[in-house]
Formats: structure tokens, sequence, C-alpha cells
């Protein structure tokens, strides 16, 4: 990946949706890592399965129960992460002209992060992984951002990994006012700091950013309730606060390979919250896991699964995020864990790894 800042292929649904709004005053949001159209499917990097590849009807499937809960909650602009358009594993189904044709988003912009040809391991073979932003409002412009490689693989490894990217789209909602929508998904397993230095990266894009925006992704990093660097027992020390490690759904046997979860570090959080508006601030998000359980928004392992202790898997930790401009407004926010929430009966759980998080944006 030899670009610093390129456009990227932007579509239009075939099939006629209802129009949205004129000239809106607010907009509904929505991200949601959608695990490449896996639902709960386990597969051999998550250490509870063993699949590689999937079949067309599982994917197509799983795909239909994503985009009903996303017609349920009717979004005017969803970003998505972990969205494949031509991969092995999932049958090369194109999944952001799935959501398009079976959505009420009329518009999409795709991002690709994971563009190879053949990846050897696993014989996971062709793999086209990426990020999208979908708008009911047409996308005027997309583009795709540079964001570090890891300097902690070898040359085999690195040949074939993923490449982040910071996505952005102008998203024309009428009465001559644009808006621009971002869609991020950081590393995970990195041990050289890598992940810091993509949400490093995002904030100072963001601080740049001259028009009304909105940023949605997995930030892959707990939010800023204490400073994991300080003594037991002070003030700013995550005793008590927040769980940093050893949560149900990690297993024995990921420690010590590629995919063991390295220690999370949430004080780099804290200028987004400084800076920016959060969709769920922290005197809402509370302390402790018994208060913040009902925003976590991530869990490897699905409810039908047990854990190692004989624990059915359930949500477990916040990665997922929405955030605006300082001192704009937020409201009906929400994690979409399950039924009830936000209007959704669907069961998000059963749907992906991670939970949608939503909510309406007032624009300025």
């Amino acid at each position: 990946m030899k670009f610093t800042r390129e456009d990227v292929p932007r579509f239009k649904a075939y099939t006629e949706h209802p129009a949205p709004v004129a000239q809106p005053t607010a907009l509904k949001v929505m991200a949601w890592n959608v695990k490449y159209g896996a639902c709960r499917i386990d597969f051999w990097f998550d250490f509870w399965g063993d699949r590689v590849q999937m079949t067309p009807t599982e994917v197509t499937d799983c795909l239909g129960k994503v985009a009903a809960l996303i017609r349920e909650y009717d979004p005017d602009i969803l970003m998505a992460e972990e969205i494949e358009v031509g991969s092995k594993r999932s049958a090369y189904i194109d999944q952001v002209r799935f959501l398009l044709e079976n959505t009420n988003l009329r518009y999409a912009a795709y991002m690709p992060a994971w563009d190879s040809r053949y990846v050897p391991s696993e014989g996971v073979g062709r793999i086209d992984m990426g990020n999208a932003i979908l708008s009911r409002y047409p996308i005027t412009q997309a583009e795709h951002i540079r964001q570090k490689d890891r300097t902690d693989q070898d040359v085999l490894t690195e040949t074939f990994y993923l490449n982040r990217s910071i996505g952005r789209a102008e998203v024309d909602v009428g009465g001559g006012r644009t808006i621009a929508a971002y869609v991020v998904h950081t590393e995970a397993y990195d041990q050289d700091g890598t992940k810091q230095a993509h949400i490093q990266q995002i904030h100072d894009t963001l601080r740049e950013e001259t028009l009304p925006w909105v940023l949605g992704g997995d930030l892959n990093e707990l939010p800023p309730v204490c400073d994991e660097r300080a003594a037991p027992g002070t003030p700013e020390s995550c005793e008590g606060k927040l769980r940093l490690s050893h949560f149900l759904d990690e297993r024995a046997s990921s420690i010590g390979t590629d995919f063991e979860q390295p220690p999370y570090t949430p004080s780099v959080m804290k200028q987004y919250y400084d800076d920016f508006e959060p969709f769920i601030p922290l005197s809402r998000y509370g302390v402790g896991e018994e208060n913040q359980r009902r925003y976590f928004t991530h869990s490897i392992l699905g409810p039908d699964m047990l854990n190692d202790q004989g624990v059915p898997g359930d949500w477990n930790r916040t990665l997922d995020y929405l955030f605006i401009r300082k001192g704009e407004v937020w409201t009906d926010t929400d994690v979409i864990q399950g039924p009830g929430r936000l209007g959704v009966q669907s069961d998000a759980l059963r749907l992906s790894d991670h939970a949608p998080v939503a909510g309406t944006w007032r624009l300025p």
C-alpha cells in the first residue's frame, strides 16, 4: 500500500429505496463491525472453532439477518467494519452491495484494508475485506487515509497482512449542506504501539476536519475510565473501575500466539472524551462492570458456546464508538446489544462479535 490519501469507489443501490427526509435537522447514525457476514460461526483464529470458509447460504443467511437489524433501526448513515466484497472465506459475496440492496441505504463507499490475491495461512485464499460508509443521502466524494503498518512482524506475515486506513466520505444532506462521515478500525494484536499510533492519527485527522463530522468504528480500545499506568490505590488506578484483562472469552490456548490479546491502554482514549462528544459519556458509562455492562460492545464467544469455565458467551467489554465535534448534541444513543434497545427486536449477540452502536446526531 503506497498511497497516503486516495479516492475509493462509490456505489449506488439498484433497488429504489424510500427517499430520506429532505434537508434533515438530525441524522440517525450507526456503526457496526459486521464480522464479514459470519454471524456466530467460529473461525480458527478465534480459538473457539476451526472454520476457514463459509458456504454461500451461510453468508447470505447471516447478511439477511444483519440487514434486518439495520432496517429496524433505519439509520441515515452506517459505518461498517470488517465487511468483504470478494473474499473466498465469505463465498465471494459482495457484502456492500448486499446491504445496499437490502436496507434503505442508497449510497456506499468501500475502503479496502486487506486486499490480497492469496493468503496462505490455513488456506484463507483470496481476501478483500475493509470498511464501508453507507448513506441514505448522496456520497459526493470518498477516500481513505493511510495508517501506520505494524513493525513487529516477520517479512512473510507482513506481506499478507492488513493495511489499515481511515475512511472518509462527504455526504450531501441537501440545502447546500455537506457533512463528513468517518469509519475506522484500528489494529488489535500489535505489540509495537501501532494501535496507539492509529488512535492518535484518527484524533488529529478529526481536529483538522472543516466540515461537520461524525466518526464511527471499532477502535479496539477501552473507554478512559482510569489510567492503566497509575499505581494501585491511587485515584487514577483502574483497580475496581475497569477490567483490563482476563475476559471471559479469552482462551488459554491463544496465549503466546499472534492472536493473544495485548494489554489495553484506555488512557489513549482520554483525548477523544476531552476534545469530542462521545455517544455515551463517561458519566453514563459508569465505574465497575455492573454499571458498564449495558454498554459493552464485544464478545468473541457467542451465546451458544461455553468458555473454559462453562460460562456462555456474552458482551464483556467496550471497543466500539461514535463521536462528533465538541459542543454538538447527541440524542437517543445506545448500544444495541439485543431485543428492545432503540426499538430493535433482532438479537445482535447472534449476528456478530460486535454490537451496533447508534444514536441521533443533531446537525449543527
